[in-house]
């Protein structure tokens, strides 16, 4: 559909990746908190590590298969023992033996070396053999088996996302929201109709979401042009402001470029515009990441909000071969830049973006920097016909559709997760609309607390949108009251926020 500022792309299916790898809790530390069930995902395949027909009984094969989210699937790594909780077993070493080849099952948890693992830097190992958990294989129905540890991809794993090794912040993210449609209103923060950000809405957000995403349009504020592209010290210390009221809170902040790349504005990713585009988005970032220099890693950065052809051109389409150089160009640039100014930018996380941050085509050409502290930021609105007003036949979510997010989630997985590379949902979530006499929001609070139950398996974050409108159909995303600071719709955000306890 034609682009409007004050609409957000909800057809746009995206993903924020965050290219890391995260510290793993060790599975040995018996004073460790037991971290909740979730994923084992191969590195190699992609794929889930399994129990064979879903099966509860001792020697049960484990094997790989397709990610689905059933309690197959489902891994409790704690106290040097991994667990299946839906069968209340343990994972096993088949006879106890420590012999290459040796098969991995099910099997009742009773302290033995064949039930001990140690996770670590993205390797499981059973310390009684020093032998690896290995994978015959990468297609469906793999078979695990215990095998000399050899670095292999094969013997890869990501737990809940985790493969381990870097700074864990990923641990602490929890449920996440957007100050929508007021950073990133043009020409300034209150013209969109919400009211200007005050420290009691950001305490509010703070009692119910530890992840804050500032969605921010840079041009309106640029008091030079080329080649320096000012930003204005005021707009700066006026988006300071919040940032430190929400890091005061205990929050994370995602600080974006949001509207400078949507509709007809100046960064279009073509060949025929990087002339243009580059120099001013790297001067943009450069001045944004000196600015924020010496802030610890409660602040994190990201790119591109969804990054488009003039006039949204082939938007939902995930981009062309036009379009698909220029995106990886500028999120090195951008990773460059705030690298370049040192301090605690060095380590600084950082969210890349695909074309549109479409789950799809974008997301299969998007070239992840090389970088230890990196992240790719991708949207889901899936299914459009749930999630907009224009289609107000789908006024329910009884889980017929979830394949369709769940869908977007899996793919995610196989392309960055499973590789410990970090994707957080920096957008996702649906319009309230009429029904019965009042409105679908307990419907939207399963739709939007499955999205994000199901990412978080996989060790993936999600931020909810919200774009302070109240109403009851088209566009109305709006959680939070922002003129009273309290709660438009307690009931999605209690559940939302109690996906993580």
């Amino acid at each position: 559909m034609p682009f409007s500022p004050r609409r957000r792309a909800l057809a746009a299916v995206t993903i924020t990746v965050m290219a890391a790898t995260m510290a793993w809790m060790g599975v040995g530390a018996a004073t460790a908190a037991a971290p909740a069930p979730g994923t084992i995902t191969g590195q190699q395949s992609g794929r889930c590590v399994d129990v064979q027909s879903g099966g509860v009984a001792n020697g049960t094969a484990v094997q790989l298969y397709d990610c689905n989210g059933t309690g197959a699937q489902q891994w409790q790594a704690a106290n040097g023992t991994i667990t299946n909780p839906q069968s209340g077993r343990c994972l096993d070493v088949s006879g106890g033996s420590t012999a290459n080849g040796a098969r991995v099952q099910l099997y009742d948890c009773n302290g033995t070396g064949a039930q001990q693992w140690q996770v670590a830097n993205g390797t499981i190992t059973n310390p009684q053999s020093g032998k690896c958990l290995d994978a015959n294989g990468s297609v469906n129905g793999s078979y695990l088996q215990l095998w000399s540890c050899g670095g292999t991809a094969n013997q890869q794993w990501a737990v809940n996302g985790d493969s381990g090794g870097g700074t864990d912040i990923w641990s602490q993210l929890k449920a996440g929201w957007n100050l929508g449609n007021s950073f990133d209103a043009t020409p300034t923060e209150t013209s969109w109709g919400n009211p200007a950000t005050t420290k009691a809405m950001i305490d509010r957000v703070a009692t119910r979401f530890n992840f804050l995403r500032i969605p921010v349009t840079w041009y309106p504020h640029l008091t030079t042009g080329s080649p320096g592209y000012t930003v204005d010290p005021a707009f700066l210390a006026r988006l300071k402001q919040v940032v430190d009221w929400a890091i005061g809170d205990g929050m994370y902040v995602d600080v974006n470029m949001h509207h400078d790349g949507g509709g007809d504005s100046w960064l279009i990713p073509s060949a025929s515009r990087m002339p243009q585009v580059e120099p001013e988005f790297n001067a943009i970032w450069r001045q944004v990441a000196g600015y924020f220099n010496g802030y610890d890693q409660h602040l994190l950065f990201e790119a591109m909000n969804e990054p488009q052809d003039a006039n949204g051109g082939n938007r939902y389409g995930g981009g062309t071969a036009d379009n698909w150089p220029a995106i990886n160009t500028l999120n090195q640039d951008f990773v460059n830049d705030v690298r370049a100014t040192g301090g605690a930018n060095a380590t600084r996380w950082l969210l890349v973006t695909p074309y549109g941050a479409n789950a799809g085509a974008g997301a299969d050409n998007l070239r992840v920097p090389n970088d230890s502290h990196v992240a790719v930021s991708v949207h889901t609105y899936n299914p459009w016909a749930f999630c907009s007003a224009t289609a107000p036949n789908y006024l329910t979510w009884d889980g017929s559709m979830n394949y369709l997010p769940d869908g977007d989630v899996n793919h995610a997985n196989q392309l960055f997760t499973s590789r410990g590379i970090h994707v957080v949902w920096t957008e996702f979530g649906a319009t309230v609309k009429p029904y019965n006499g009042g409105d679908n929001a307990d419907q939207v609070a399963n739709y939007e607390t499955h999205i994000e139950s199901y990412a978080k398996q996989f060790g993936q974050r999600t931020m909810v949108w919200d774009n302070g409108s109240l109403g009851v159909g088209d566009d109305q995303f709006g959680l939070l009251n922002r003129n009273a600071a309290t709660w438009q719709r307690p009931s999605i955000v209690d559940r939302l926020a109690a996906v993580y306890p």
